[in-house]
């Protein structure tokens, strides 16, 4: 039975990174449902948001199902433009920000590009260091500082290294670096020299091997690399160095990015880097 499909936008004043994670951790809990996701960022005035709205309501006119909208639009005036041309809305905003403003009895400033950390230069410039590492540490290149990474990712070619590290780098600016094994790797039991001096920031990915190989052959179809038999070879033999070096790995197949990420950084009892750490 196919997947009923749900157009779902996320609109933000920013750069949508925010609410779009949100989103993506609700959908979890609709198996059933194909979601196809449209990010509108950086909607902060009402040209640009009436050109959203045009897009999204040809949509609902055209017989589609009613698209759901998600937005943390700080401005109440282009909120109530949406509202207007009857596109409901969930809004991050009015869901949370009055009952924090009760618990902490205080007016939330309801300032554009907070919700991103924007007002924050060195909390900023802190994320952008963060992804500068990791995009140069991606893929086993520049072996020589990984002492200055927060996590070294390693595992198999197509297990998940990339847009994990990514994903740690962006919402937790930590510097990640990561390492693929490779079959000069696996011809032996113990960690590879290249990554065995920083140990105790070693985490590993792994993954079904018949899930491997569904990756694989989308990449590099009917070559060795992506052969069943390949993909069966490569993980047993990353696992086996995982468990030779006592190395903390996890199991990719059928979780989320977001829990993976969380899952390592509860295991190295890892927390996001904030200003002035």
């Amino acid at each position: 039975m196919s997947a009923k499909k749900q157009n779902v936008f996320f609109i933000s004043d920013s750069t949508g990174i925010t609410i779009e994670s949100l989103g993506q951790s609700l959908f979890t809990q609709f198996p059933d449902t194909e979601f196809v996701i449209t990010v509108f960022p950086f909607v902060s005035d009402k040209q640009e948001a009436l050109r959203v709205i045009t897009h999204i309501s040809g949509l609902a006119n055209a017989g589609h199902r009613p698209p759901i909208v998600f937005t943390s639009l700080a401005d109440e005036a282009l909120k109530n433009l949406f509202l207007s041309h009857d596109i409901p809305i969930l809004d991050i905003f009015s869901t949370f920000i009055p009952v924090l403003e009760t618990c902490l009895a205080a007016k939330a400033s309801h300032a554009v590009g907070e919700t991103h950390g924007v007002g924050s230069p060195l909390k900023y410039v802190q994320r952008i260091e963060a992804l500068d590492f990791t995009l140069n540490h991606d893929d086993g290149m520049k072996l020589n500082d990984l002492a200055n990474a927060d996590i070294v990712l390693t595992g198999v070619s197509r297990s998940g290294k990339t847009p994990t590290s990514l994903y740690l780098a962006m919402h937790y600016n930590l510097k990640i670096a990561n390492y693929p094994l490779a079959d000069a790797d696996f011809e032996s039991s113990i960690l590879p020299q290249a990554i065995s001096g920083v140990r105790n920031r070693l985490f590993g990915l792994t993954l079904a091997p018949r899930q491997l190989f569904k990756i694989r052959q989308e990449r590099r179809p009917a070559s060795r690399y992506a052969s069943l038999e390949q993909c069966e070879y490569e993980v047993r033999r990353a696992e086996s160095i995982f468990r030779a070096a006592r190395l903390p790995f996890l199991n990719t197949t059928s979780i989320s990015i977001e829990e993976i990420a969380t899952t390592i950084l509860q295991r190295l009892k890892l927390r996001a880097r904030v200003s002035g750490q």
